[in-house]
């Protein structure tokens, strides 16, 4: 019987090579709705053909499996350098992989079906990444912790027939269900590199750290381990943490469907190549990334300047050079894996994060099909709160229609169900848009939203409108058409630039000092708040969005450390000229005054007593030399502050005048001309752009100083009926 095999083996072996004989394979209709089909890896040869079985079964009475959680696509982190990320392409070492940053999704070129397996008798073709992972899984005998037996597994795109719509409907309605009954989740992220070891050591180490520690690590002591010696006894290097910067932008962790996958997951195992560890390493390691604030740190912008990295690079040469961050989807993806997983052991699913809350929480999250940027997430809502509380059909998976329609009706329910306008803040700057059609108050969840809103930056709880009702017209909706209620605030009339519009920063602090200096004294002030802050006061607090370490409005402290800020930006400035990464010579021609910020003429405005008076300026300038020729200074203590600019969109949020005199920020889209509204339960003040036809179009929220909480309802402007399109 063994020989028999071995020849049968042999013989199908030998009719597989080009051309082929074998027929392709026929998937047969699924008995019922509640049916599934399980794949069985079948004893294979290290290089021959795998071979498998499909089956159908009952899921309540299906055998034990395991469910295979993958990438379509390419396994492996995209690296560019950060300068010509989208228009050249680098030829890099191993197994990394280039590709152009303005594809919707970069690991398309390898979703191809190129490789053959055999399954009951017949081909079936596959993406290089599954067939590596089948590889693998057919042969676990020496790989430490994985299970020894090939079994059954719930694989997507084999269990599911992907050209029948109809079954494809049923079986994502069905998804949820399937994970939650998997006695285990394989996460497969691609064959292992050269950095995968630095990884691993970083996660071992971190995941061993009792987490009773973990608000004890000082946020400074990443780059200053003497600081903490729980964190100097880790005795990680930044080569470690570059390592694991490379393992965590590996597609896996972007991809959409992933979330639901591992947040049901009774038990994870995440496999690299040959390496085993547990979920809840990585799953330890990410939180206390989360808990101590790492993550601002563990970025190459920031690594790229720590002066062993730059002199000895080793094989993080081109990582150094790229634009890559731990970002906060892995982050979110953990987060929603605890607590789904609390719930479940509580018995407490009723308890699950609302659909809103998903879409928001994993917008950073891929699909190739945009419409898995919804459907991925309605298995793990909850019912019983809106928008399915009030309609539980909605929203149901069908791929028969268009991303438009499914998104138009996203918004649609979020807003009639909440009965406000704050998923407005969720529209991304027009630069941005993927999807054609869209109207404009719809946001396109294809993307990434950079910035995120300004409703999460904290205690500011803002209420531009008071609390005046939004009265909702659905059927003005299906057609695409929103209508609103407010006051027009005023029209737009000087912007700033911003730092990716110039090669040189010097050149948009001085627009934006500009524009500070074109405020009118005393600044509005419809509140009736009687602050009367200058022109200075004004600036730093929009650039900040007046909050400051989870504190609003920002305290005092953090106009002395925008003081620091601007002198460290005046000493940069200055050298630049004459400085490079090597040595002290001359490199460009010195910076014109016209493009060099006027922080002098703002400054000697200030009246007398000030804090930020030319005279204080001044001082503290003296004082920070001296400490830096004493060898006493460090800039350190600026890092919370530059953490608030970049929250407030400080390199995407374009800061503009009205012409009432108001300062404000908003989408970089914005220009003069544009109108700011104040819209009715919409939380911020919105930029709006007039159209010929009377209607309006939506260019994003905005953060506007001295009108955040129905001030401008003293102003007694007039109220609009005004339709969006």
């Amino acid at each position: 019987m063994r020989l028999r095999c071995l020849i049968g083996h042999a013989r199908v072996t030998r009719s597989l090579q080009p051309p082929y004989s074998l027929a392709p394979y026929q998937y047969e209709s699924l008995p019922s709705a509640t049916s599934i089909r399980l794949l069985e890896l079948l004893p294979s040869a290290e290089n021959s053909t795998i071979r498998c079985s499909l089956k159908i079964f009952e899921l309540q009475d299906a055998p034990a499996f395991k469910a295979l959680s993958y990438t379509w696509g390419h396994s492996h982190t995209t690296i560019a350098k950060a300068s010509t990320l989208g228009t050249v392409k680098q030829q890099l070492p191993s197994n990394l992989e280039v590709d152009s940053a303005a594809d919707l999704d970069p690991e398309a070129s390898g979703r191809a079906r190129r490789h053959n397996l055999l399954c009951n008798g017949c081909l079936i073709k596959v993406t290089s990444n599954l067939r590596d992972a089948l590889r693998v899984l057919t042969n676990t005998d020496n790989m430490a912790q994985m299970p020894k037996s090939s079994g059954y597994y719930w694989i997507d795109s084999l269990c599911v027939n992907q050209q029948n719509i109809q079954e494809r409907n049923a079986q994502v309605a069905r998804m949820a269900d399937v994970f939650k009954k998997a006695e285990n989740v394989v996460v497969w992220l691609g064959k292992e590199d050269e950095f995968t070891n630095d990884a691993l050591t970083t996660m071992r180490r971190i995941s061993a750290i009792p987490e009773i520690g973990w608000s004890l690590v000082p946020y400074t002591s990443f780059y200053n381990p003497e600081e903490s010696q729980l964190v100097h006894s880790l005795n990680l290097s930044f080569y470690n943490w570059l390592g694991f910067i490379v393992l965590i932008n590996r597609p896996w962790f972007k991809r959409t469907w992933v979330v639901q996958e591992i947040a049901f997951a009774k038990s994870a195992l995440v496999v690299c190549g040959n390496k085993v560890f547990p979920w809840t390493m990585l799953s330890q390691t990410l939180s206390f990334i989360k808990m101590t604030r790492w993550y601002h740190h563990l970025h190459t912008e920031k690594l790229k300047h720590v002066k062993n990295l730059r002199r000895y690079p080793g094989i993080y040469k081109r990582v150094l050079q790229s634009d890559l961050s731990v970002g906060v989807s892995p982050l979110y993806l953990n987060e929603t894996r605890l607590a789904i997983s609390a719930l479940t052991e509580s018995s407490k699913l009723d308890q699950a994060p609302s659909f809103r809350k998903l879409l928001d929480k994993h917008r950073f999250s891929k699909s190739s099909d945009p419409r898995d940027k919804v459907y991925a997430f309605l298995g793990l809502a909850n019912r019983n709160m809106s928008p399915f509380r009030t309609q539980p059909d909605a929203l149901l998976a069908d791929y028969n229609l268009d991303v438009q329609e499914i998104y138009t009706e996203v918004t649609r329910l979020l807003m009639s169900t909440y009965k406000n306008l704050s998923w407005l803040s969720h529209v991304e700057d027009l630069s941005q848009r993927k999807i054609r059609g869209l109207p404009s108050w719809v946001p396109d969840l294809s993307v990434p939203l950079d910035p995120y809103p300004l409703q999460y930056r904290g205690p500011g709880r803002w209420s531009a409108a008071g609390h005046r009702v939004w009265r909702p017209d659905i059927a003005s909706m299906k057609r695409g058409l929103l209508q609103v209620q407010g006051h027009q605030l005023d029209h737009i009339d000087q912007t700033s630039a911003l730092l990716s519009e110039s090669e040189d920063s010097a050149a948009t602090w001085a627009s934006i000092v500009k524009l500070a200096l074109s405020l009118r004294l005393p600044y509005p002030d419809p509140g009736l708040n009687d602050t009367r802050p200058s022109r200075f006061e004004v600036l730093w607090r929009t650039l900040t969005t007046d909050i400051y370490n989870h504190t609003y409005p920002a305290p005092p402290q953090a106009g002395s450390l925008f003081i620091d800020y601007i002198l460290n930006l005046q000493i940069r400035h200055r050298l630049m000229p004459w400085s490079s990464a090597d040595e002290f010579q001359p490199h460009h021609a010195p910076l014109s005054e016209s493009v060099y910020p006027e922080w002098r003429a703002l400054l000697s405005l200030e009246p007398r007593g000030s804090p930020y008076h030319l005279d204080s300026y001044t001082k503290r300038l003296t004082a920070v030399v001296e400490s830096m020729f004493n060898g006493t200074y460090s800039p350190i203590g600026l890092a919370q502050l530059q953490h608030e600019l970049n929250q407030s969109g400080g390199k995407t949020r374009r800061l503009f005048k009205t012409r009432r005199g108001f300062m404000g920020t908003g989408p970089r889209s914005l220009r003069v001309g544009d109108e700011v509204w104040v819209l009715h339960r919409g939380g911020l003040p919105f930029v709006l752009r007039h159209q010929a036809n009377g209607r309006y179009r939506l260019v994003g929220e905005s953060f506007v100083y001295g009108v955040m909480h129905g001030e401008s309802l003293r102003m007694n402007l007039p109220q609009h009926n005004i339709v969006l399109e």
